[in-house]
């Protein structure tokens, strides 16, 4: 089944868990790195939570939650849900090139809540080396068409939804390297194109992804390519805003370490834990206020 998947229609329950899983195993090797974070947001989906629990989403910035209990409450979610965790999960643990032991344990844990055979996360992995092989190599987009689709149908020859990898974030960064040929061919393979332009639709709405669209909706409705850029730029914007919720955030629970650190009741030892809790937390703040700025230049805002 490849129907598409929407995160804005998943429940809040299920979001919070998804994302949490995502920043739990993101700090699987006790730190999360700016590669990992920009990946995460990207892919963020808040519309519709309530406002607490946009909050703690962001908030798993600061603190993430147990990796097993978010994998556990979808253990039973739907199918397409949890294929799109896993190939998350593995997109995140390799967005800064690196893997260590906890990493790989992190993976074999998801595998197994997830239910998602050997032979399919194998496959996964394949998928996501050779996506990002492509966007970081700025292969050739003829090329990189045909290397897509190869890679998607050995997806699908071990039962794994090409439509969960919509929503990975290096999928996603296909687009902004430019590689949108690629994009049209795997999109083609969950029937995105001329024929059914509506699945098209919700599939770019839902991911927030947007590319090429004459080569991926054949139509040369000015209206419909209106209403898509809108929508690109709309994602845009709600990105950086969730990312500005989580830098907040930051900055709150740096000024609760920093007044306790200077309060006569703390022996030494707390005020020195928590002068290194407020180096670690300002060094995600940077990279966190860098990602925010390059992306209000990427779209223009002030």
């Amino acid at each position: 089944m490849n129907e598409s998947l929407d995160l804005a229609k998943v429940s809040e329950h299920n979001r919070l868990a998804f994302y949490g899983a995502l920043f739990a195993i993101a700090f699987a090797d006790d730190s999360i790195d700016k590669e990992e974070v920009e990946l995460i947001f990207g892919i963020m989906e808040l519309d519709g939570m309530s406002d607490i629990g946009k909050r703690k989403v962001q908030s798993y910035i600061i603190e993430p939650p147990s990796l097993y209990a978010c994998l556990k409450s979808l253990e039973y979610a739907d199918e397409q849900l949890r294929y799109a965790l896993m190939v998350n999960l593995v997109d995140t643990v390799w967005a800064n090139d690196e893997l260590d032991s906890n990493e790989e344990e992190a993976i074999q844990l998801a595998k197994q809540q997830l239910k998602v055979t050997e032979e399919q996360l194998t496959a996964i992995k394949a998928f996501i080396q050779k996506i990002r092989e492509i966007r970081d190599r700025g292969l050739d987009d003829n090329y990189a068409a045909d290397a897509i689709k190869t890679a998607a149908a050995s997806l699908s020859a071990v039962g794994v939804p090409v439509a969960a990898v919509w929503l990975s974030g290096s999928v996603i960064g296909l687009s902004a390297a430019g590689i949108t040929s690629g994009l049209a061919g795997l999109g083609a393979l969950i029937g995105i194109g001329g024929m059914i332009p509506g699945i098209g639709v919700a599939i770019l709405l839902g991911t927030g992804i947007f590319m090429g669209i004459n080569t991926l909706l054949d139509t040369g409705d000015k209206s419909k390519k209106s209403q898509l850029q809108a929508e690109k730029e709309r994602k845009a914007q709600l990105v950086i805003k969730n990312m500005q919720g989580a830098i907040d955030q930051l900055v709150e629970q740096i000024i609760r370490l920093q007044e306790k650190t200077t309060t006569l009741e703390v022996g030494a030892a707390s005020a020195e834990a928590n002068r290194e809790a407020i180096k670690i937390l300002t060094e995600r703040l940077r990279f966190m206020q860098q990602s925010v700025a390059k992306r209000k230049q990427a779209s223009g805002a002030v």
